[in-house]
């Protein structure tokens, strides 16, 4: 599973992405598409080459930028990706969504004031712009001035960061309270499933973690609930189980983040950093700059 991966790493490029490109779209598509093959040969040095051809003919395209900067972590160049990421941003849009979406991306790269210096140049009246500051303070490790951001902001992706900060800075019965509450009112799926069983891991409610996830499991064995039971293995330490319920979770859908992410962990607790990072490739491929693929990939250059 983990060598197919590498084929279709970094296939993608975001639509919005195109207008900036020196070149057609179809020769940076096939050049992504290589850079995600060598990967999966564990051919990092041409991998390297091939992301810097990418980086010549794309100097004006901020977003193709970003992926090149994340891939770069990918191929151990931290030194170089901060530098195309610094072009990225010296590239920046003057479309107000467009900044968003690079701040967004800059935060995923845990550039934290490039994310904060970008936003600051967007209206305040710009839907959304108080929870993405509020994502980014979280990031940057400043639970309390994003929970300060989060007053008087409604919704449940405000609720879901406003759950997490409460988890992180001690208030479990909060945090569990909202989060059971998000899950009615969303659904059950990956993410509302890791908040809620985060918030009890936290709280030290660890065998109503498991028993939450495994009745999930038995409700519906989708992507999402074998996911959350790979989540709660690896958290316990189970990490065989782990890893088996994360494959099956990929089986039933080869880009779930949440599965790709908990099995990367897994194989670094086991000291196979290479093919780590190429499911950190996979999971930017999805989701450029994620921060979970930033983790990852954190973790490998340790």
């Amino acid at each position: 599973m983990l060598e197919a991966m590498g084929t279709t790493v970094l296939m993608r490029i975001r639509t919005n992405t195109r207008k900036f490109s020196n070149l057609p779209m179809e020769e940076n598509d096939d050049r992504f598409r290589r850079v995600g093959a060598l990967l999966g040969q564990k051919d990092l040095q041409e991998a390297y080459v091939e992301v810097e051809r990418i980086v010549n003919s794309s100097r004006r395209d901020p977003f193709t930028l970003v992926k090149c900067a994340a891939l770069l972590l990918t191929v151990d160049r931290k030194e170089r990706s901060d530098e195309v990421a610094s072009m990225a941003i010296e590239s920046a849009p003057d479309d107000e969504a467009e900044i968003v979406q690079l701040a967004i991306a800059m935060r995923g790269l845990g550039r934290h004031k490039d994310a904060i210096s970008l936003l600051e140049r967007v209206d305040d009246s710009f839907p959304g712009l108080g929870l993405e500051r509020a994502k980014t303070m979280l990031a940057s490790g400043d639970a309390r001035s994003c929970l300060s951001i989060l007053e008087g902001i409604e919704g449940i992706d405000a609720d879901m960061v406003r759950c997490d900060v409460l988890s992180r800075l001690g208030s479990h019965e909060d945090a569990i309270g909202l989060a059971r509450s998000i899950r009615d009112v969303r659904g059950l799926d990956y993410e509302t499933g890791v908040l809620l069983l985060g918030a009890m891991l936290r709280a030290g409610s660890v065998r109503e973690a498991k028993r939450l996830a495994s009745s999930m499991v038995k409700d519906g064995k989708d992507a999402d609930s074998l996911a959350l039971k790979s989540y709660v293995m690896r958290i316990n330490g189970r990490t065989p189980a782990a890893m088996n319920y994360a494959n099956q979770s990929l089986l039933r859908d080869s880009r779930h983040i949440g599965a790709l992410w908990n099995l990367a962990l897994c194989l670094l607790e086991k000291g196979r950093k290479d093919e780590a990072k190429l499911l950190a490739g996979a999971i930017n491929e999805s989701s450029p700059a994620s921060p979970r693929a930033m983790e990852i990939l954190d973790l490998c250059n340790r």
